[in-house]
């Protein structure tokens, strides 16, 4: 737990041991290093990628001390024990969801999506009818049918699908953002809004705060009982929408009409916090008071504090929220189909905060174990999502962020056009956060090839390493060019015969002829979070897998074989 909690905290600090692999060449770094507001100008066009990098462990350091002089505190009285509240932004459409300089506290988590919405958010009158359960339409006596949600609650956006008996389907977000693009319809921004009168939702208000940021405070400091009032308003409005998409679907509304619906919910969670036992059950939490709140006609403060004080409400669900490891949700459809095999898999994870690498094994259902295994070898979260990529170029051209999350990385040729710099220039920023991306996936797979406590003589080192690569930024090509060159360090060091074979993710998601391919990835997560928790796979975590072993030859004696 404290490994990961100093990984999450200190993202920068993680990604030294990348940049120590440079050499003696490294710059001496001095000052107070701070990461700087939109606000604040950008002052040296031609700083590094890594220096910043280094820049963010002191600052790092202190926020983890701070943290735990918080915690310390914890039980003191307050005139507040009952919730924090989320640090508001501008309320403007076209707002980036990042907190106000005077308000940002030392605890505040580095990233902040930025998301240029297409109009205030507003959730429709329509979706009245999902704070109930059953179709409004319904008649009583309709045979039973089992409804369940998946909800990938992303870093800066949320992919949700529905699968109601067989059928599956994605949910469609342009009622609520007004972005009705072939990728932006399938993902709904992190935020949710505060009025001055302190009710949440999606809300066209004056004077309302928009609020974002939403996953990481809920990771950073599980042992909380703070309600995080922001993100479980979000949540709520989450799947009230989702229930009333369902229902007035034109296809599936019709079929829920005639049944009784018995409703299931699983949410996503990061792999590595997942071991944490703190982290799964407040998700889980987080999942049963958002699933209360949707029901409920007003989300003021009192109401949703109200939701999240009532620990254990099922509130018509089945069974208790299923809280999955994202990576797992990830390859459901890989492990249910007849393509899967048992044996070594990496998976490469790039979203808008992070890339996440990990190695693992499939190990297939038998007779004596009915569930698939997936023990993980290694794994590594860093700050090299797209992001932090768009940062990184603006903040060595030396401009100001114009840059929108939502929307895929802009290539080389388009930027340096729109910019009016040259091309050059721009492959030159972009090699060296390419190789800090390689070497991030190069540790991992060494790491599994070397250490005894990885899978040193895999077939798949000589057959071919499977590798999934999925996120919202799995279609950049910069990212496809740092996986080729750990692609090339590992035949490198091992024979020309290693390469990756990559799977494709989507081609086992929903339709995916009639989705883009950025769109089919982003969405792989919350397709795989309607399988049955139960069924999908059990991780084993690195921690409880032994070092592998081999049995030692041991030479016989001739006499031994023959008697004469």
């Amino acid at each position: 737990m404290g490994d990961w909690r100093r990984q999450l905290r200190d993202i920068r600090r993680a990604m030294l041991d990348g940049s120590r692999a440079e050499g003696e060449g490294g710059r001496e770094r001095t000052g107070e290093p701070r990461l700087p507001h939109r606000s604040d100008p950008v002052t040296n066009s031609q700083a590094s990628f890594v220096d910043w990098v280094h820049e963010e462990a002191a600052r790092a350091s202190k926020r983890s001390a701070n943290r735990s002089e918080r915690k310390g505190k914890r039980d003191r009285p307050s005139d507040d024990k009952t919730f924090r509240r989320a640090e508001p932004v501008s309320g403007t459409p076209d707002a980036e969801t990042e907190p106000r300089p005077e308000t940002r506290s030392p605890e505040s988590p580095v990233f902040r999506p930025r998301v240029a919405l297409k109009r205030p958010l507003a959730m429709p009158p329509w979706c009245e009818i999902g704070r109930s359960l059953q179709h409004p339409e319904h008649s009583q006596g309709g045979a039973p049918m089992t409804v369940r949600i998946g909800v990938d609650f992303g870093t800066a956006f949320t992919k949700v699908a529905v699968r109601s008996g067989v059928d599956k389907i994605l949910v469609d977000w342009a009622a609520v953002t007004g972005d009705g693009s072939s990728v932006g319809r399938y993902v709904m921004p992190g935020l949710v809004c505060r009025t001055r009168k302190g009710e949440y939702g999606w809300l066209n208000a004056e004077g309302s705060e928009i609020h974002g940021n939403l996953k990481l405070p809920m990771i950073e400091d599980p042992g909380t009982d703070e309600c995080p009032m922001a993100t479980l308003a979000h949540l709520a409005a989450v799947i009230r929408y989702a229930r009333a998409y369902l229902y007035g679907h034109a296809d599936l509304g019709r079929k829920v009409a005639s049944r009784t619906l018995r409703w299931e919910l699983n949410i996503g969670c990061p792999t590595k916090p997942h071991e944490n036992t703190e982290v799964v059950a407040r998700f889980r939490r987080l999942a049963q008071s958002g699933w209360k709140l949707a029901g409920m006609a007003h989300w003021g403060e009192k109401e949703i504090a109200r939701a999240w004080k009532e620990t254990g409400f099922r509130g018509g669900l089945e069974t208790d929220p299923g809280v999955i490891p994202e990576f797992v949700a990830q390859i459901a459809g890989y492990i249910q189909s007849p393509q899967v095999r048992d044996d070594l898999h990496a998976l490469v994870d790039i979203g808008a905060a992070t890339i996440d690498v990990a190695t693992f094994n499939v190990v297939l259902a038998s007779r004596s174990d009915p569930l698939p295994k997936i023990p993980i070898f290694f794994s590594a979260v860093r700050a090299f999502g797209t992001h932090y990529l768009s940062y990184n170029r603006y903040r060595n051209l030396g401009l100001e962020p114009v840059w929108d999350d939502d929307a895929p990385v802009e290539s080389t040729d388009s930027l340096a056009k729109r910019v009016g710099k040259d091309r050059h220039e721009i492959d030159v920023i972009d090699a060296e956060f390419a190789d800090s991306v390689a070497r991030c996936i190069k540790s991992v797979v060494d790491g599994t090839r070397t250490n005894r406590h990885g899978y040193p003589r895999s077939e798949a080192w000589r057959e071919g390493l499977p590798v999934f690569v999925t996120g919202g930024g799995a279609a950049c090509e910069l990212y496809r060019r740092a996986i080729r060159k750990a692609e090339e360090e590992m035949r490198r060091t091992i024979g020309l015969d290693s390469r990756f074979r990559f799977i494709s993710l989507e081609s086992f998601g929903i339709a995916s002829e009639l989705l883009e391919k950025e769109a089919a990835l982003r969405t792989t997560t919350a397709i795989g979070l309607t399988e049955d928790a139960e069924s999908i796979a059990r991780v084993v975590p690195h921690r409880d897998i032994g070092p592998v072993t081999y049995r030692r030859a041991t030479r016989v004696d001739r006499t031994d074989i023959y008697s004469d």
